[in-house]
């Protein structure tokens, strides 16, 4: 018999999701990395990368050869080299070649969380043939998102001079309105398909930003959840005129322990979306606390079926 957990959100629990939340699940990397970036390559001295680091005002530089990314230096390499008298070693020698790095595809709050759970600044940006194509840090975030929300000001404000004498609209009647979306394993760049088409909606019904908000982030995750962690799965958001529900069936593994899965900073994530920059263990915590009922129901060599609803009227 499947595990099954039924949770409805206590009120303290009904947290909006702030706009800045909702944009960093809908800017990728690529719009907000930094392209131009300083490297060296495996054979230059750590004198010569010393160099790099202090002209551009930097505390690491990625190293690569023919385009790809191969290894870190950081400022404590550098230090160490300078406490051992080893400034004439090369980069080959005394980098780390484990790096962790970010998808281009990969959505900025993914991102953000890997940083988190690594402790890192920054991290190198890679494409799908893992060649070094960017860096982004929490200051490339911070300076793209300042950008938007004064985009999005200036037109709230211009909204509200437009309504300011008109009559409200009927809202748009769309009761039993259901779209179906298939994911796919892997697909990653096209994460974010279902919780756009449904937000785009809700936006013409004219229900609350703050609703549609946590909405979207809930299905964003629920297609993660899919993409990384299943072998692709359906799902379905049926739109009503007071509420949403929406239902996500994969076709399998499963999930050995639901509860644990529950937990966050748990994760089962590959190699490949670790190194993506997904796996930071969010993803159904951050479900649970955008919706007001939740249910999963999955177990080792099954199908994981998630449900979960969201009321307009809060």
């Amino acid at each position: 018999m499947s595990d099954a957990i039924s949770l409805g959100t206590a009120k303290t629990k009904q947290q909006d999701i702030s706009i800045i939340s909702e944009l960093m699940y809908q800017l990728k990397v690529r719009d907000v990395m930094t392209k131009n970036v300083h490297t060296v390559a495996p054979e230059n001295t750590l004198r010569e990368v010393q160099a790099v680091m202090r002209d551009n005002k930097i505390s690491g530089v990625p190293v690569a050869s023919d385009g790809k990314l191969v290894g870190i230096i950081s400022l404590d390499d550098i230090i160490r080299a300078l406490d051992f008298g080893e400034m004439d070693s090369t980069a080959e020698d005394k980098m780390t070649r484990e790096v962790q790095t970010v998808g281009v595809g990969v959505s900025v709050i993914k991102a953000i969380d890997e940083m988190e759970q690594c402790g890192f600044g920054r991290l190198p940006v890679i494409d799908r043939d893992h060649y070094l194509v960017g860096i982004v840090t929490h200051w490339d975030v911070v300076k793209k998102l300042i950008f938007l929300l004064q985009d999005v000001v200036l037109k709230a404000e211009a909204r509200e001079r437009s309504l300011a004498d008109a009559t409200p609209a009927p809202a748009n009647e769309v009761e039993g309105a259901t779209y179906e979306f298939d994911v796919c394993k892997d697909d990653f760049e096209n994460a974010g398909i279902a919780a756009s088409t449904v937000k785009k909606q809700l936006q013409k019904m004219e229900v609350s930003p703050a609703v549609i908000r946590r909405i979207a982030v809930a299905m964003y995750e629920t297609e993660i959840n899919i993409i990384i962690h299943s072998l692709g799965g359906k799902m379905t958001a049926e739109i009503f005129p007071d509420r949403v529900r929406v239902i996500s069936k994969d076709e399998g593994p499963g999930i050995a322990n639901v509860e644990k899965a529950l937990t966050e900073g748990f994760s089962t994530a590959s190699a490949k979306a670790r190194e993506m920059g997904f796996g930071a263990g969010m993803g159904l915590p951050n479900i649970k606390r955008c919706v007001d009922d939740f249910k999963i129901e999955s177990a080792a060599g099954e199908s994981t079926t998630i449900t979960f609803g969201v009321k307009f009227n809060i």
